[in-house]
This record gives structure tokens, sequence and C-alpha cells, in this order.
């Protein structure tokens, strides 16, 4: 457990608070608010390293999504808005960014385990701690994947990325796909195939609103994003 608030006006650095009871029972108590905050960052730095620490926005709409499988392409303002999702979820919930870079490596690990010849740059990066696809994309609640971290050629890349959203499908887990404005998951894209089309047809298309007009100083913490349903229809999350 996270070391209380020594100062914490509600357990007195004890990091539990006595439950008001009625009866002859025995006192019971639940973790102080300090602790449990605690526990919620511990857990959005697990999900991804540095996340708790983007700039707070009032509200989400990412929030009602959570569930559902979407395809998002937006730049790094929407870390703002997953920080604000995972910040309010509890500390048990396991989410995961996963970047395109680490599928393969999880992907030529079980090459190597099977003596396969490996022909890509990013080999010396194998490691023993994901040996296959589904050792990486299971296990969580969620999982975030982000696109355009890999630079380097790979043939398989995209059989690669269809295996890990077909899994999460046989699962049952929903996923997030995650590429940006500057680098859009698309023809000519490292990681782009008809099979990833195909399996993309089944995800709510999520993209940033566009426009001609853009302050570098707009510290807005309500970011638009425009949600393009198969029908062709857009509405805001704010």
């Amino acid at each position: 457990m996270p070391k209380p608030e020594e100062n914490c006006p509600k357990c007195m650095g004890t990091g539990h608070i006595e439950k008001v009871s009625e009866g002859p029972h025995p006192p019971v108590f639940e973790r102080c608010s300090c602790v449990v905050h605690k526990d919620v960052i511990a857990n959005v730095e697990r999900g991804m390293p540095g996340l708790s620490k983007f700039s707070k926005i009032e509200k989400s709409g990412f929030i009602e999504k959570l569930n559902e499988n979407l395809w998002i392409t937006a730049g790094n303002n929407f870390l703002r808005h997953l920080r604000h999702v995972m910040i309010r979820q509890p500390p048990s919930y396991f989410f995961k960014v996963v970047s395109d870079a680490e599928l393969v490596t999880a992907w030529l690990s079980s090459i190597s385990l099977k003596g396969g010849e490996i022909h890509d740059a990013d080999a010396y990066m194998v490691s023993t701690r994901f040996m296959t696809i589904p050792d990486l994309v299971v296990p969580p609640d969620l999982v975030i994947l982000r696109m355009g971290v890999k630079v380097a050629r790979n043939s398989a890349a995209p059989e690669v990325l269809a295996e890990a959203i077909n899994t999460r499908f046989h699962e049952g887990k929903p996923t997030w796909v995650w590429d940006e404005p500057s680098h859009p998951l698309n023809s000519g894209h490292l990681f782009w195939s008809g099979d990833v089309a195909r399996t993309l047809t089944h995800f709510e298309r999520i993209q940033k609103k566009s426009s001609s007009k853009v302050s570098q100083s707009n510290t807005s913490t309500t970011a638009t994003i425009s949600s393009v349903s198969g029908s062709g229809s857009r509405k805001s999350l704010r």
C-alpha cells in the first residue's frame, strides 16, 4: 500500500478511516482517499509512463467509450484525454499503451524462439519480456495501439498489427488504434494493408477536428475531436 499523507485531515496519516456502522459490530475500516489517489496515479503510470503528468482537461467524451473499438487520429493532445479517462478508473483497471514497435518486437521474439531467420533492423531489441503478441495484448482490459513509433522496415508489420487486433477481437476486449494526422494509418504506411483496412471497418472512426486557425498559445482544456460514424454523421467529443 502506498504511504499515506502524514498531514491528511481525514485519516491523520494512518491511511484508513473508520466507516460509520450501526449495531454492536467490530469497527470496519476503508482506505483513505489519499492512499487511493496514489494507487490510481501508480496505475496510470503503469499503463503509460509519464501519462499522469499531462495537463488536466475539464471533460472528455472518451470516458463513455471504454468498451468500444476506436480508430483515433489525433496529435499528442489525445494523451490529455487519455489521462482524464484513466485517472477516473479504479486502481485495478488494467490498460496499456502499446507502440507498433513493441508489437513487432513481440512477434520477433516468437520467431527467434522457433529459430527463424530475422530480417529487421530492430532485431537487437528482441527480449524475453513478451514472447508472443498475445503475451503483450491479451491481459489488459483496454489496449491503446500507438502507431508511428516503428521506423525500420519489416514486411510482416501489417500482419502483426492485424493479428494483434484480431486477438483482441477474439478475447472480446476493446482496442483503440491511435495514429497521428502527420502520419496517418493509410496507404503507404508501414503497417497498412488490405487486411488491416478490413479489420478497421469494425472500429468507430474518430478524428481531430481540423481548423484553419490554430494558435500556438491556445490553452483550451476542451480540445474538440470529431467522431465520424459509419453513416457519415459527425459529433463532437469534448
